[in-house]
C-alpha cells in the first residue's frame, strides 16, 4: 500500500492516540483534504496549516496564530471515527471563521454543514478503502455510515419540500447544541451534495457564521455568490428551509 499525505496537515504523533497505524491514518486525512478541495474546485493544499493533535472530550478546531488547530478523541485504527471527527472540524477549519467559541444564533447552521461534512467524507471513503487495499474494511464504513443516516431521520421528519423550519427554529437559535437535529437535517440535504459536490462551494462564503442574523440574510448572500455550476442546487436547498 502507497499511501498520500497532505503537507499542510500535520498530525502531531504520541502515545494519546493509543496505537493507530500512522501511515493510514495520514492518508485518510489526505482523502478529506482532496475530496473537500475537488468539492470546492480549489488548489489542494492551498489553505493554512492544520495541526492534528490528540484531545479527550469534544472534537475542537481553534486559531494559533495564523494556523489553526484540530482536537479530535480518536484513538487507535477507529477509522471511522476518525474520518467522522476531522472532516466535521476540517469543514469548520475550510469554512475559517472567527472560532471564538461564542454563541451565535445561526451558529447550527455551520454545525449542520460540519456534520454534513462527515456523512459527506464517509461516503468518500467507501471509495478510497476499496481503491487502497483496504477493501475488507469498506463493508464496516457502509454500515458506520447507514447508522448515521438513520438514526434521527425519522425522529424528526423533516421534508425536502420545507414546512419544518419554522417548527424548530426557536429551539435551533436557543444557546444549546441540538446535535441529533443537526445530524437529521444534515441527512435531509446529504444527496444534494452527493449529486453536485460543487455545492461544497457554499463554505466559502459563508466566513463568520455570527455576522449573520437570519437564515434568509444568509442564503441571500450565498446566492449572490453562487456561480452557474451549483446555482441551482442551492435554491433547492434553500426550498428545504422554507
Amino acid at each position: 500500500m502507497n499511501f498520500n499525505v497532505s503537507p499542510n496537515i500535520i498530525l502531531e504523533e504520541n502515545t494519546s492516540w493509543g496505537n493507530p497505524d500512522y501511515a493510514v491514518i495520514r492518508s485518510l486525512l489526505y482523502m478529506v483534504d482532496t475530496s473537500m478541495k475537488t468539492a470546492l474546485d480549489c488548489s489542494c493544499f492551498s489553505t493554512k496549516k492544520c495541526f492534528v493533535r490528540n484531545k479527550e472530550g469534544i472534537p475542537l478546531c481553534t486559531k494559533a496564530g495564523d494556523d489553526h488547530i484540530i482536537y479530535l478523541s480518536a484513538k487507535d485504527n477507529y477509522w471511522c471515527q476518525w474520518v467522522y471527527q476531522f472532516a466535521h472540524e476540517y469543514c469548520h477549519h475550510l469554512i475559517d471563521g472567527l472560532l471564538s467559541g461564542e454563541w451565535s444564533s445561526m451558529l447550527w447552521f455551520e454545525e449542520t454543514i460540519c456534520e454534513l461534512s462527515s456523512l459527506y467524507n464517509l461516503n468518500r471513503m467507501i471509495g478510497f478503502c476499496m481503491t487502497n487495499d483496504l477493501q475488507g474494511y469498506a463493508p464496516s464504513v457502509d454500515v458506520y455510515l447507514k447508522n448515521l443516516l438513520k438514526k434521527n431521520k425519522d425522529i424528526f421528519c423533516l421534508s425536502v419540500e420545507g414546512g419544518w423550519y419554522k417548527q424548530f427554529e426557536d429551539s435551533l437559535k436557543v444557546k444549546q447544541y441540538h446535535r441529533d437535529l443537526y445530524n437529521a437535517i444534515a441527512v435531509m440535504m446529504y444527496p444534494l451534495f452527493i449529486h453536485n459536490p460543487n455545492l461544497w462551494k457554499i463554505i466559502l462564503n459563508i466566513g463568520d457564521i455570527r455576522s449573520w442574523s437570519s437564515l434568509e440574510e444568509l442564503f441571500g448572500y450565498l446566492q449572490s455568490k453562487a456561480d452557474v455550476s451549483y446555482s441551482a442546487s442551492l435554491k433547492r436547498m434553500q426550498k428545504m428551509f422554507s
